[in-house]
């Protein structure tokens, strides 16, 4: 839309025109009477409030809706950003303006629109770029608006950075408390600054948004005064938020829950504690957002304040005897002398999250985790593997029964645990991943084997289905190429760093169908087809996939190649042997003892080197891993591994397999420099160690 248009020109012309209007004053004859006060509601209001619910309604239903908005996100590019069209248009609206014509204005409105329809459909698609180029454009053509805050594209510009998590740019917009007369400019404004720590500010703009009488501007103002310690406050405005909206006191612990308040039904406990119990739910909240934002200090001192809140009330309140009989009469490993300690859905509802239950055993199991009934809420609609899960039926309380998972739920509160955080020295926490690879060196160092096992009838069905489709080579390597697809953060969003080319593993493919092997390509039907690849069967894509089949070759597998993704924690769990590439992260890996890797280099582009790994995994450039938006504001980027990369990881690990190489494993001035550049977060990999021609490669890493 921006080439070859006239953007400075309409900037001009729609900054003039907006000044002449508002110069234009009507001077009343007499004293007009008395105006009744403002209502706190008005259509606006309502109108953006039910965008920010549409949005959330949308976000939580994102990986099913994936397919339409990609394609709505590539029309509205292909038709109106980068096409040639939109440039005229913008043309004729300046002709028009200059004219002084009613068109000029009509086709103002529709262009500010478009622009803002165009950054909601490209959010829906998980485009983030894409959306902030969208109001970028916005903003060089309608800037009277934004300075104003007034109008359709002001709006979508302050609503946009918000949902991009651009608030450092909003923080310059808006930088000292203003009136703004607009629920959505407030909204956002007022997030930006309490996610950078101006809590005056923040609460100034929330508390102006929450005068509309919002529920979520109102938890938003709550969480402004919980991150300032003032819990009286804060418990007063969650529970206005929950007498706008009761179903919204539902418990929350992690984003991947997908919770659905709209089909909850509170207890009459958590209405009349609302406001105190939903303060821990929104310092996890904040917690997790700061994490989104690669904000590792804020991250984890909000997670300290949320564990220290649930002490606090698991000291006031328990779970009612009624409910723990209920629990020990669902389960025949149930121990009475022992406290409960739950698990909620956000273990269940993805493949990896059940594969943090085999490390949080293993935690509890060496002493780092209180000795307990770990009951886990697993109702059977949001298990994602349930062969998978009933592994851990021996070693957990499993709850399925939904009004019983219902019944527990708000008491997460009390005794809940999540895979973000554990308790910490000095009053922050420690991440739970970092505890979860010691606890994996530990573990290793014990020599103790898998917790779990795949039951004998399990894995010959599988091996017979296999069979039956095929594959009679006698051994498989289980490969799986992330692509993005299936979480929604492939090409076109800041997450598609974790994704990898399938062409760069030809290579490695044709090796080890050269050694006799056959790769069995795991993934879903998003992922690019390979079954006219040699040495391939395409499993993502045949007719064999289930869940059953999904657990037998993650254990059968000589060998599992992927990359940090939650397959390879599944994995993990049956101790099946890894060689994972393409490996970035900004939490620690705990990977077992029989896992080699390599990692994605970051390039620094500013002094034009590679990074060492003593500079990657520390923070607070570490914590940036998670979004290559954030990673290019510091002139970071990151490389993929090559085809060579990948195919000598495959022969080195393929060989250490069959006792025809020497292992890093074995010691050596290698491993000791290796040793060496991680001595300041020596558990960032587990117990794993790195292909050592990579290392060669570039020597850089170990600098």
């Amino acid at each position: 839309m921006t080439a070859r248009s006239p953007i400075g020109s309409l900037r001009h012309r729609l900054g003039k025109r907006q000044a002449t209007t508002a110069s234009i004053r009507v001077v009343p004859t007499r004293q007009p009477s008395p105006q009744p006060p403002r209502s706190r509601w008005s259509p606006k209001t309502w109108l953006t409030t039910s965008a920010f619910r549409l949005y959330a309604f949308l976000s939580a239903r994102r990986r099913q809706l994936l397919p339409l908005t990609t394609r709505a996100a590539n029309i509205v590019d292909s038709r109106l950003i980068v096409a040639p069209s939109g440039a005229r248009l913008l043309r004729l609206m300046d002709r028009q303006l200059a004219k002084g014509s009613p068109v000029g204005g009509l086709l103002a409105r529709l262009i500010s629109t478009s622009l803002a329809a165009a950054a909601q459909v490209h959010l829906a698609a998980s485009r983030k770029p894409s959306a902030m180029r969208a109001v970028r454009v916005l903003n060089l053509i309608f800037r009277g608006q934004v300075r104003s805050r007034a109008g359709i594209g002001a709006q979508a510009y302050f609503t946009t950075l918000a949902l991009c998590s651009a608030y450092d740019r909003i923080v310059r917009e808006v930088p000292q408390p203003e009136t703004i007369d607009s629920f959505a400019i407030n909204f956002a404004v007022g997030v930006a600054h309490m996610y950078r720590g101006n809590l005056p500010v923040a609460a100034h703009f929330l508390a102006a948004a929450a005068a509309s009488d919002d529920g979520n501007a109102l938890r938003k103002l709550g969480s402004v005064h919980a991150l300032a310690g003032d819990h009286a406050q804060a418990a007063a405005c969650f529970e206005a938020s929950v007498a706008r909206d009761p179903r919204s006191v539902m418990a929350h612990q992690n984003y991947a829950g997908g919770y659905d308040p709209s089909t909850y039904t509170p207890s009459a406990w958590e209405l009349e504690n609302a406001g105190e119990l939903l303060i821990y739910d929104n310092l996890i909240q904040l917690g997790e957002n700061f994490y989104h934002q690669g904000r590792y200090d804020d991250t984890f001192r909000s997670y300290q304040a949320a564990l220290d809140h649930q002490d606090a009330l698991a000291r006031k309140w328990s779970i009612p005897k009624a409910l723990v009989q209920r629990i020990a009469a669902s389960s025949s490993i149930f121990d009475p002398t022992l406290p409960v300690r739950l698990l909620g859905y956000e273990w269940v509802t993805l493949i990896g999250h059940v594969g943090f239950i085999d490390c949080h055993l293993r935690m509890a199991a060496l002493g780092m985790l209180p000795r307990a009934n770990y009951v886990l809420l697993a109702p059977p609609g949001k298990v994602v593997n349930q062969p998978f899960l009933r592994l851990f039926a021996p070693h957990v309380t499993i709850i399925e029964e939904p009004t019983l998972v219902d019944d527990l739920l708000p008491y997460q509160r009390l005794v809940g645990d999540q895979f973000i955080a554990v308790r910490g020295e000095n009053g922050v926490a420690e991440p739970w991943a970092h505890a979860a690879s010691r606890a994996q060196v530990a573990w290793a160092a014990q020599q103790r084997g898998p917790i779990v096992k795949v039951p004998p009838e399990l894995m010959n069905a599988g091996t017979a289905r296999l069979r039956a489709a095929g594959v009679t080579a006698s051994w498989f390597v289980a490969m799986h190429i992330r692509e993005g697809g299936y979480h929604g953060d492939g090409p076109g969003t800041t997450r598609q760093h974790r994704s990898a080319n399938v062409g760069d593993y030809l290579a490695a493919i044709a090796h080890i169908a050269a050694r006799g092997g056959v790769v069995v390509r795991l993934g879903d039907r998003s992922m690019t087809p390979l079954s006219d690849v040699p040495g391939v069967f395409d499993y993502a894509h045949s007719d064999i996939k289930s869940a059953e089949m999904d657990l037998y070759l993650c254990a059968a597998a000589r060998l599992f190649v992927g990359t940090t993704s939650g397959l390879t924690t599944a994995v993990q769990a049956l101790g099946t042997p890894m060689l994972l590439v393409n490996c970035i992260s900004n939490d620690c890996q705990f990977w077992h003892e029989r896992t080699d890797f390599t990692v994605r280099p970051v390039y620094d582009r500013r002094n034009r080197r590679y990074l060492s790994l003593k500079e990657t995994y520390r923070q607070p450039l570490q914590a940036l891993l998670i979004d290559t938006a954030v990673l290019s504001r510091h002139g970071l980027e990151i490389h993929p591994n090559s085809a060579q990369d990948i195919t000598e990881a495959v022969r080195y690990k393929l060989d250490c397999l069959e006792d025809a190489g020497r292992s890093l494993r074995a010691g050596g001035p290698l491993l000791d420099r290796y040793h060496a550049a991680l001595a300041g977060n020596p558990y960032n990999f587990g117990a794993a160690l790195p292909v050592p021609a990579f290392l060669d490669r570039l020597p850089e890493l170990l600098g």
